[in-house]
């Protein structure tokens, strides 16, 4: 260290203007990441978005067959559409379609054939 005081200042004051810069430059590449973060997230809720209007499209699209179905007997009712099931896995996704549509199926065989000898 220098005794001249206006030396020791001017280094102090340099040594917090690097770190003020060092900051900044931090500052500014998390604000980067962070940027990106949030639009990769932004496209995965989208993306998450549109695949539940889909399925849900699916659902009701079956539900509706099924109806259809159910609307030239008189001993059955369709009943209200199903509502999304909140405590679902979401990863079984697969699995659950590929309950409901044999099980659609199954469903509508059974109606025709009960609604013998008439058709739907």
């Amino acid at each position: 260290m220098t005794a001249d005081p206006a030396a020791r200042y001017r280094a102090l004051l340099d040594t917090a203007h690097q770190a003020a810069r060092r900051h900044t430059d931090h500052e500014r590449r998390r604000m980067t990441e962070l940027v990106g973060e949030v639009a990769r997230t932004d496209k995965d809720i989208k993306a998450a978005a549109a695949a539940e209007e889909q399925v849900g499209k699916e659902i009701n699209d079956w539900w509706r067959q099924v109806a259809t179905a159910m609307a030239g007997l008189r001993w059955i009712t369709a009943g209200p559409a199903p509502a999304a099931d909140s405590t679902a896995d979401p990863d079984a996704l697969p699995e659950y379609l590929a309950e409901v549509e044999p099980a659609t199926h199954t469903l509508t065989v059974a109606l025709r054939r009960a609604a013998w000898p008439r058709k739907l």
